[in-house]
């Protein structure tokens, strides 16, 4: 099982995940982080600007990203992460990589992903959220999973995010868990009762792609942020 950790409040999920990451970037000034959106990490993320000079050198990368919509779309996370991250930490928007919402060839933009990956040697600190299906990033249960970067069917493209969104995407993105569980360090936050369930299911130690975030304990180095709504104490 991989490391768990459990917190009275959300807001003490954050704090020490925050401190997680103050001490991953103090070994790493110019760390890749790759970061997911939703409510989740949000927590985490607004404590970010308290170590802005710490952060100063750091990249960030999408998780994965919806497609066939402009990269200003208010759906984006694009949108998200230079309002939550990029902008608060004044960094410069070419610290941001990943997906370009609006590639010509779908395809090829998941190779340049998966360049893009390798060019960094891998990436060093990967923040995850988990849905209530166990889905991460855009990987949703299946009888198999595409270990890559990869396209998404746009049927699976159901997020609240989209709720604001100016136009309907045809597709998305989302790293695979291989280049998942090829971070150097992973954390994933976990919040609220509505995760309960799921959070039961992960710690039972059964692996199965019909519950995507099972295959996060085949990694070295996880740790599970959660508040007792979610571990249910």
């Amino acid at each position: 099982m991989s490391n768990i950790k459990i917190y009275d409040t959300y807001k003490e999920v954050c704090r020490s995940a925050f401190q997680h990451i103050v001490s991953s970037v103090k070994r790493n000034s110019e760390a890749l982080i790759c970061v997911a959106t939703g409510e989740s990490p949000i927590g985490l993320y607004q404590l970010f600007p308290e170590q802005s000079e710490l952060f100063r050198h750091i990249k960030i990368l999408k998780l994965d990203e919806w497609g066939g919509i402009q990269p200003d779309d208010p759906s984006t996370c694009e949108t998200y992460i230079k309002e939550n991250i990029i902008q608060p930490l004044k960094l410069d928007e070419k610290q941001l990589m990943g997906f370009q919402s609006n590639a010509e060839n779908p395809e090829n933009e998941c190779n340049r992903i998966k360049s893009l990956i390798s060019q960094h040697n891998g990436i060093d600190l990967c923040i995850l959220g988990m849905g209530t299906d166990g889905h991460v990033g855009l990987n949703f249960p299946a009888d198999t999973i595409i270990p890559d970067a990869h396209i998404v069917p746009p049927h699976y493209l159901t997020h609240s995010m989209l709720d604001k969104a100016r136009e309907k995407p045809t597709h998305g993105y989302t790293l695979g868990f291989k280049e998942i569980l090829n971070s150097k360090e992973i954390i994933l936050i976990i919040k609220g009762s509505s995760k309960r369930d799921a959070l039961r299911l992960l710690m039972k130690g059964e692996i199965t792609t019909h519950f995507p975030a099972s295959l996060l304990l085949l990694s070295q180095n996880c740790t599970i942020y959660c508040d007792k709504d979610a571990y249910g104490v």
